[in-house]
């Protein structure tokens, strides 16, 4: 038995806890308590929401500065945390507590960027949504392992850990779609209960929704080392293009640092759901929705002691993230280079983004800060008002900046700042400038200023070569690398950009790491199909149209091999077409084969060379004609 929580040199209580690590109930009450106490300008004191079916409080948390509007809709945005929704992840719970510790003790430290957080962000927090489920585990498993999922209603003859109803099937959206999702039998781990919102856990986390509006909603589950979204109902739900890519692109920036894997549940969790918690707050609150999955297949639902700690620290900047961007969230989107085959000087052009959910409003001012040696003009014939004017912002006075004044950026906008000639010596390897930009102060208030520190590698290949895979992946907004050696430590396969290529007939996956291939139709122009299938039990395979920078989209098919002998899928396809696929190695099912075939389904089928036939020989009649 682990023994009960032991202080850090700080201080500061460890994170670590008496039921085999984890936290029991008691001992979650007792640490956020003692944040509120120590914290009490930033920690509220648990706020009760309602009871649980065994009469147990549902209760949440409100982390922001002086505590405003944490009893009401206030103009602060915010965004929810949920944990243990689930009863046996007891990770969960330590990934949000560790969350809110380290933002409320940099803010106390008097850190900038957390000081900054907590006065323009309202952060909800549900350390146990589901404490009955938890409850159970901690009383029959003191010691960790209890494997209730569910939570305490009476749903099953045989009792115990089968009794209870999934909270994450029972919510309103899409509930009882079909019963692959979810499940109709109270005693399965995935009864979705009588009715939608039936259950005090889910319509607990309706009640914070509905009254404080969050912007963004994030859910702690375990396990897969996943980060999953909307819509995991079915893989043939549709999700526009824009919105798919407002996910895709989240979720890449939110897992730069921990490495998981991003998608639809069906894409990255491997399956299906219905009445889902993610799907709910989008599909009906329009609430940006995103539920990591934390700890590996190894460390499954109850990990080892030594491992909480690691796990917790892996989402801390998910989180963080996701706690600006219900805001606005100014960043540097991409950086082109152009002209620069002389290696001593190059054109850049530069896209800012507010990449947040909420208005970057008022006039701005752009300024690109050079080092010392290194000269900033408009480029050569190109359009636009950079200024050299050292005293435009009141808060830099570099003389060699070059300004540009910008209007406001809408939530989830960009804009392109003129192009500029940056000119340095020989010999220089990196690159290294400031992009600030200084918004104008409200009546009264304060100049809000944003700098980012951007580091160019001066390879030939960086300078002549680079597409927006050279961005290096980075938590931090504040700082923004571009490097051709970033884009060549992306493994083959590891984007739907890089994908693998393949063929008909015969391929080979690793199965050890998620991968995309790209397969060209070459057999028909219509009337034909593609058929691609595994020939390994445990895999699972998406087919897309598309590849956009952060991810394929337009998905034409999926299949998961389990309870079978293969994955599976079958679309029409045509001659010219490049299409993605895409092999998830959740399970690590080992190096496996796949199989490609192109066939004719019915009596209209063109073939490919048929088709440039009959076009080579209609434009020998028309030469003919003239």
């Amino acid at each position: 038995m682990v023994e009960g929580r032991q202080l850090e040199s700080s201080g500061a209580p460890a994170l670590l806890g008496s039921m085999g690590g984890f936290y029991t109930p008691a001992e979650v009450q007792a640490e956020m308590r003692r944040l509120a106490e120590m914290y009490p300008t930033y920690v509220s004191p648990a706020k009760v929401i309602t009871h649980s079916n065994d009469g147990l409080p549902i209760e949440f948390f409100c982390v922001t500065a002086d505590l405003e509007g944490c009893d009401s809709l206030s103009s602060r945005p915010a965004a929810l945390y949920t944990a243990l929704v689930h009863a046996r992840e007891p990770a969960t719970v330590m990934c949000i507590i560790a969350f809110v510790r380290n933002v409320v003790e940099q803010a106390a430290a008097g850190h900038h960027e957390a000081v900054a957080l907590l006065a323009q962000r309202k952060l909800l927090i549900m350390p146990v949504a589901n404490p009955d489920g938890y409850a159970w585990n901690a009383k029959t498993h003191p010691r960790g392992g209890g494997m209730k999922r569910k939570n305490g209603r009476h749903t099953c003859s045989r009792g115990g850990a089968d009794d209870g109803v999934d909270p994450n099937r029972n919510f309103g959206y899409k509930y009882a779609f079909d019963n692959l999702g979810s499940s109709n039998l109270g005693c399965s781990e995935e009864f979705r209960g009588a009715g939608a919102f039936s259950e005090p856990e889910t319509q607990a986390i309706r009640t914070v929704t509905k009254k404080f509006k969050p912007l963004a909603i994030l859910h702690w589950h375990g396990w897969g080392n996943d980060l999953a979204f909307p819509y995991s109902y079915d893989w043939r739900a549709k999700l526009a293009a824009n919105e798919l890519g407002l996910f895709q692109e989240f979720a890449s920036e939110m897992t730069a640092t921990n490495g998981y894997a991003y998608g639809r549940a069906w894409e990255s969790v491997g399956y299906m759901t219905n009445g889902e918690a993610d799907d709910w707050g989008w599909g009906e609150e329009h609430a940006v929705s995103l539920t990591l999955e934390v700890g590996s297949s190894k460390d499954s639902f109850w990990p080892s002691p030594s491992r909480v700690g690691p796990i917790a620290a892996e989402t801390v900047l998910s989180a963080t993230y996701l706690a600006w961007a219900v805001g606005p969230m100014l960043q540097l989107d991409s950086v082109s280079v152009s002209d620069a085959a002389s290696g001593t000087s190059g054109v850049f052009s530069l896209r800012l983004q507010n990449n947040g959910l909420g208005d970057f409003v008022g006039s701005h001012k752009a300024c690109i800060v050079p080092p010392a040696g290194v000269s900033a003009e408009l480029a050569p014939g190109r359009s636009g008002s950079w200024k050299a004017s050292a005293d435009v912002m009141t808060l830099l006075g570099s003389p060699s900046q070059r300004c540009f004044s910008l209007p406001g950026l809408p939530a989830r906008t960009h804009s392109t700042l003129p192009p500029i000639k940056l000119e340095w010596g020989g010999g220089l390897k990196t690159l290294d400038f400031e992009l600030r930009v200084e918004q104008s102060a409200a009546a009264g208030g304060e100049v809000q200023l944003v700098t980012v520190a951007v580091r160019v590698l001066l390879s030939a290949a960086t300078l002549t070569s680079c597409d927006e895979l050279c961005i290096c992946k980075s938590s931090d907004l504040t700082r923004f690398s571009f490097s051709h050696e970033c884009r060549a430590q992306l493994p083959p396969g590891s984007h739907c950009r890089l994908a693998k290529p393949s063929h008909a007939g015969a391929n080979w996956a690793s199965g050890v790491v998620d991968e995309y291939f790209a397969y060209k139709a070459t057999a028909y122009t219509s009337g034909g199909v593609c058929q691609m299938e595994s020939t390994h039990r445990d895999t699972l395979l998406g087919v897309y149209k598309a590849c956009t920078r952060f991810g394929a989209q337009e998905p034409v098919g999926f299949a998961n091999s389990e309870g079978s002998s293969h994955a599976s899928v079958t679309f029409p396809c045509e001659a010219g077409a490049t299409y993605y696929l895409f092999w998830n190695a959740e399970y690590v099912p080992g190096r496996f084969s796949f199989n490609i075939n192109e066939r004719c389904t019915g009596s209209t089928c063109v073939r490919a060379h048929r088709h440039r036939l009959l076009r080579r020989a209609k434009k020998k009649r028309r030469a003919k004609l003239l």
